[in-house]
């Protein structure tokens, strides 16, 4: 009887693979929104592929996601699984610039299941330290020349292209590291509906287009926001997801748990991306089983971050009420806006990311919006604070410029904090109500006089005895000049 073997691969430098610069400004979108759903299915499509060239039945698929993947196999097939992972980490490192590095790990079915993932990510860990250790990778200090980056760039613009309208996504022997749309030795369906079999691909296929049915550009985009003509990249993370991967006992509760995160973001994402608030604003950019990304106008992409923190709080109430811990339970976002409408989208991309780096050091479930890190109750402050200032610009004839006016008090507090001479001098509560005091002046209007009370209120907050600017009205602050249409 053959040992059964658990094999687990996992793809390294995802970041850096998705903030490559791209050869021309015309083909950034196309090429970088290529690079994500490859991304995306890579993982999905080459764990099929291997089960395919084994013989062995799609069901010794455990699970997939992007960027990793676990199988089920006998112990006579590890040294040919062996040889084709290693000819597909071969051609990985070429197409993606050596940004992108194959590792995986094998290990006989024996003992708990704790026991046998220990043993995994211990073999895992060992090849992410020490990328330099296997003979079959190519050259590390190599140059990759220019003809290999643009064939890799026109590799992934035609793959966005394709995709877009592809039934299905294949495989082939003779390039490994490419996923072929409507083609190669092996194909799968493509489908956006979780729950569905292994013979299947989940893809949360979710395009803005444009009046001409193709995807809509980073300029439609951000016309089509109201108020200042902006767009950006959306990104969230499951908190100490891999934590909560490591509590479970047995392996079915590990299938079962990367299964149920992954359709959550994937049946959510593409089922709220139909919505009329949402489907001609954002893209989806990927999918993964603990985390997203997306790209739109801003006010969209603030909009959808909310309700997916809803939902997300929902999910995880009835699927997690057991679990006395908290990892997993919190989700961390990040909102990144391009600082020019033609800013390369990799570019704003890393800035998402290391935006979202920043909040999940400070909390858990935080959200990094608008150069603020805020905890999501915290929102509904800001949102208060940016209804009543557009009231005050559209229902009583303030100047949208007033907004700005308000915001310099926080560039003020920030810059004298810093310094070292009269660090504390405009910390002084009189002085920053005073300040808002002049920009928002009284009026006879009892209703007027009501609203200005509240913005200073929500800026500053209510206890006369410890006022102090409050991070949440910057957010409000920023927010409401954005939905004004007033210039930074």
């Amino acid at each position: 009887m053959s040992l059964q073997v658990f094999l687990q691969a996992q793809l390294t430098g995802a970041d850096q693979f998705l903030t490559a610069e791209n050869n021309t400004q015309a083909d950034q979108l196309w090429d970088f929104a290529g690079r994500c759903a490859w991304l995306n299915l890579y993982c999905e499509v080459l764990p099929r592929a291997l089960l395919s060239e084994l013989k062995l039945s799609r069901m010794l698929l455990g699970s997939s996601s992007a960027e990793q993947f676990l199988l089920v196999l006998a112990e006579e097939d590890i040294p040919r699984a062996n040889a084709l992972l290693t000819r597909a980490a071969e051609a990985l490192s070429r197409i993606s610039g050596n940004t992108l590095r194959l590792v995986w790990a094998s290990t006989e079915n024996l003992g708990a299941w704790p026991v046998a993932r220990k043993r995994l990510d211990d073999a895992l860990a060992a090849h992410t330290s020490t990328p330099l250790s296997s003979p079959k990778t190519i050259n590390t200090f190599e140059p990759f020349t220019s003809p290999v980056k643009e064939e890799a760039s026109s590799y992934f613009q035609n793959f966005a292209e394709g995709l877009a309208s592809a039934k299905t996504v294949g495989w082939s022997r003779e390039n490994p590291a490419q996923i072929l749309w409507d083609g190669g030795d092996y194909s799968w369906p493509l489908t956006e509906q979780p729950g569905a079999d292994n013979d299947t691909v989940l893809f949360p296929r979710r395009i803005a287009l444009n009046d001409a049915g193709e995807r809509a550009s980073v300029h439609e985009l951000a016309e089509r926001a109201d108020g200042a003509a902006q767009w950006g990249i959306l990104i969230g993370d499951v908190d100490q997801f891999d934590a909560q991967l490591r509590r479970v006992g047995t392996i079915e509760e590990h299938i079962h748990l990367s299964i149920l995160f992954r359709d959550f973001f994937a049946g959510e994402l593409s089922l709220l991306c139909t919505l009329p608030d949402f489907w001609r604003k954002v893209s989806v950019l990927y999918c993964a089983g603990d985390g997203f990304a997306v790209m739109g106008c801003w006010d969209a992409l603030l909009a959808l971050a909310r309700e997916l923190q809803r939902l997300f709080e929902r999910f995880a109430e009835q699927n997690l009420q057991g679990a006395s811990h908290l990892e997993g339970k919190s989700m961390s976002m990040a909102l990144a806006l391009a600082p020019e409408e033609d800013s390369a989208p990799s570019s704003v991309y890393a800035d998402a990311a290391e935006a979202l780096r920043q909040a999940k050091t400070v909390e858990s479930g935080s959200f990094h919006l608008f150069g603020r890190i805020l905890e999501p109750k915290r929102l509904a402050d800001a949102e208060e604070l940016k209804s009543s200032l557009i009231r005050l610009v559209r229902e009583f004839g303030y100047s949208p410029d007033y907004i700005q006016d308000l915001a310099s008090i926080y560039r003020e507090a920030l810059s004298s904090r810093s310094s070292r001479r009269k660090a504390a001098r405009i910390d002084k509560p009189w002085r920053i109500y005073m300040r808002l005091a002049r920009v928002i002046p009284q009026s006879r209007g009892k209703e007027l006089n009501n609203l200005r009370n509240n913005v200073i209120a929500s800026l500053i907050g209510k206890r006369t005895s410890a006022l102090k600017l409050r991070p949440s009205g910057r957010v409000g602050l920023e927010w409401a000049r954005l939905a004004t249409g007033s210039k930074s």
